[in-house]
């Protein structure tokens, strides 16, 4: 109960600040784009596009938002509430997990194209990492300046090889134990049964690894609240 409290609270928070505006106007920018750009070529770039905004704008916006409660003592409220650092970190990420498919959903089917449940597990495990790595850094940023040169080895160690990948750059099957690459496996699903199954473990461990040094980051965090370290 309290964590769904907390997830429709971060949920409001991106709506008051106008980060539900952003993403509707990237959607429209991007179906424009999508309408002038037929058949498996408009296919492709659909699925790029899903996989490089609304999966990495959660690394992007969630640095912003905490940066946002740091500077408005929010944090310290919630240190001294029954909130744990576990439920603070999944409120966070679930809000930009619901609005990444949703953008991602929106942007598919504007377009007249679909993702298959398979190409949403991708989006979602990719969506949950970035938000992870901007929780991560902005953790240990004091301002926005500070964060954008700190989320952008996050950024290109994810992004990068699943670009590659998508353009058949990479020939070696061992990439698919890199996340970015396990995503647009999922994402373009033209590998065996077996490979899709591999994609899944490796988005899974990397969730799972990422989600407890997030965690150690943001229990540090907050025991540093007010200056002091405990």
């Amino acid at each position: 109960m309290r964590l769904s409290k907390l997830i429709r609270g971060d949920l409001f928070f991106l709506y008051k600040y106008g980060l539900f505006f952003v993403y509707a106007v990237f959607v429209i920018l991007y179906l424009i784009v999508l309408h002038y750009i037929p058949g498996e070529t408009g296919n492709f770039v659909m699925k790029m596009l899903v996989f490089s905004d609304p999966a990495a704008m959660g690394l992007f916006f969630m640095g912003a938002v905490i940066l946002l409660e740091k500077s408005q003592r929010v944090n310290c409220s919630l240190a001294v509430s029954p909130v744990t650092s576990t439920s603070y970190m999944i409120s966070k990420c679930t809000a930009f997990l619901i609005s990444g498919l949703a953008a991602g959903l929106l942007i598919a089917f504007g377009s007249g194209r679909f993702l298959s449940i398979i190409a949403l597990l991708g989006l979602a495990g990719s969506s949950f990492l970035f938000s992870m790595g901007g929780l991560f850094v902005a953790t240990k940023t004091r301002s926005l300046n500070q964060f954008i040169i700190g989320s952008i080895p996050v950024e290109i160690f994810v992004s990068t090889p699943g670009f590659l990948f998508a353009f058949k750059l990479l020939k070696s099957p061992l990439w698919i134990f890199h996340p970015g690459v396990a995503s647009m496996n999922l994402l373009f699903k033209e590998s065996s049964v077996f490979r899709i199954l591999l994609s899944l473990l490796s988005l899974l461990i990397w969730n799972v690894a990422v989600f407890f040094l997030t965690r150690h980051a943001v229990d540090k965090m907050f025991r540093e609240l007010g200056g002091g370290r405990l």
